[in-house]
């Protein structure tokens, strides 16, 4: 088990520094998608160089304002699908020897659309949870877990529309699946994430002042340490290929 782990880490950051040129290029869209909610007027805020909505200023909100959230959210979701898909093909680009810039055109209305739909789905549900447990003291325990939860199960979707092309609903079946067989990579990946970030927001903190440190942390969240997830977690997928290892 962490053998394999060490492995996949050794893999992701060997591929990550030899195509860092190409994978921050493909990363920058998701500067926009990251700012383009905290730029409307919608009830957002950033932390850990990611934006969040308010759900106690919802009771507020206009019905114009619902309508500029959703059509924020909306284009960031995309966005950020969009982006995961291109730095996924970057990937699959070793193993395949396919033509980046063709598969990058074709992408959007395939990959992208149908990654797009399920984060969507677990925006909506994730949503839910928050307007059902309002004001209720157990939101505090309940929704982290159910958040956690789903990307437990959705963690491989990603790289299982973009590698295998598969669709929607076999997509999150094969991610339930893999999932449920290697539970440490999931894991192993959450940690250092979780690490990685704050590392980053108490090195912002420390050498910038406010809003310039939230700023900071979302250029590099955005550019460096959010791609190097990515690609760890498609090749973490890649594991079930016993010739990509």
């Amino acid at each position: 088990m962490f053998d394999e782990v060490s492995r996949v880490f050794g893999y992701s950051m060997d591929f990550y520094l030899k195509r860092l040129g190409l994978i921050v290029i493909f990363s920058v869209p998701f500067i926009f998608a990251f700012l383009l909610p905290v730029l409307v007027a919608a009830p957002t805020y950033l932390a850990l160089g990611g934006v969040f909505l308010r759900t106690g200023s919802i009771p507020e909100m206009s019905f114009l304002d619902y309508v500029i959230t959703i059509v924020a959210y909306a284009v960031t979701l995309f966005i950020i699908a969009d982006t995961i898909v291109n730095v996924n093909i970057v990937v699959r680009s070793k193993r395949t020897l396919t033509d980046i810039k063709f598969e990058v055109m074709g992408a959007l209305g395939s990959y992208a659309t149908r990654i797009f739909y399920i984060y969507t789905l677990m925006l909506l549900l994730l949503f839910m949870i928050q307007l059902v447990t309002y004001e209720n003291p157990l939101q505090t325990w309940f929704y982290p877990i159910f958040g956690l939860a789903l990307s437990f199960l959705l963690f491989f979707v990603p790289p299982a529309v973009v590698i295998d092309n598969l669709d929607t609903a076999t997509a999150i079946r094969r991610s339930i699946e893999m999932v449920s067989r290697k539970p440490h990579l999931f894991l192993s990946w959450v940690l250092f994430a979780f690490i990685a970030l704050s590392f980053v927001k108490l090195f912002a903190d420390l050498v910038f002042v406010s809003p310039f440190s939230g700023y900071f942390v979302l250029l590099v969240n955005s550019l460096v340490l959010l791609p190097f997830l990515i690609v760890l977690q498609t090749q973490m997928y890649m594991e079930k290929y016993p010739l990509a290892r």
